[in-house]
């Protein structure tokens, strides 16, 4: 022994021992992001996007009658672009984000943010297909269940926007050292 306690360190501070588990840690926190402060919002955006599919998009057609392309929505001549809002709204304003908001992962949370960019812009051109009929149509325009789910797209981009755009950046990691 050199006279010192074993739990004791030199003036340097030794802690390389320590060095693989400090690695291990930083490889396992850098890709998180915090998302503990959108979780409330989260949820009810979700819920928004969930009930907008299940209100009606357009006359008697609800949203789930224009994905499965049922015979209420060729009746209402809902379009392409209700089927890909409605399509996009359950996967990314819905699933994706909520598994974003699970796993905490950057790539996740960035897959929601252009996913949800993505169905903000088929919500607003369903919309405007359904809007912008000529008048002697027999078809109803727009419904509260497509509104509803274009809003929660929007507002889900700008939530996921704020999560992946103020991640602080990147430090090397132990690879990079």
């Amino acid at each position: 022994m050199n006279g010192r306690p074993p739990h004791s360190y030199d003036r340097e501070g030794d802690l390389s021992h320590y060095r693989s588990v400090f690695e291990a840690i930083e490889r396992r926190v850098i890709p998180e992001v915090v998302v503990t402060r959108i979780t409330p919002y989260l949820l009810v955006l979700v819920s928004a996007a969930v009930l907008g599919v299940v209100l009606p998009h357009t006359g008697g057609a609800h949203g789930y009658d224009v994905l499965l392309r049922t015979a209420h929505a060729d009746a209402e001549s809902a379009g392409v672009l209700a089927t890909l809002f409605t399509a996009f709204s359950v996967t990314f304003t819905a699933a994706v984000a909520s598994i974003a908001r699970l796993v905490r992962r950057f790539q996740w949370a960035a897959l929601a943010l252009a996913g949800n960019g993505v169905t903000t812009v088929f919500g607003v051109l369903a919309i405007w297909a359904r809007q912008s009929l000529a008048p002697t149509a027999t078809v109803a325009g727009p419904s509260i269940g497509l509104y509803l789910g274009a809003v929660a797209a929007l507002l889900s981009t700008v939530l996921w926007a704020r999560v992946v755009f103020t991640r602080p950046p990147e430090h090397p990691g132990p690879a990079h050292r």
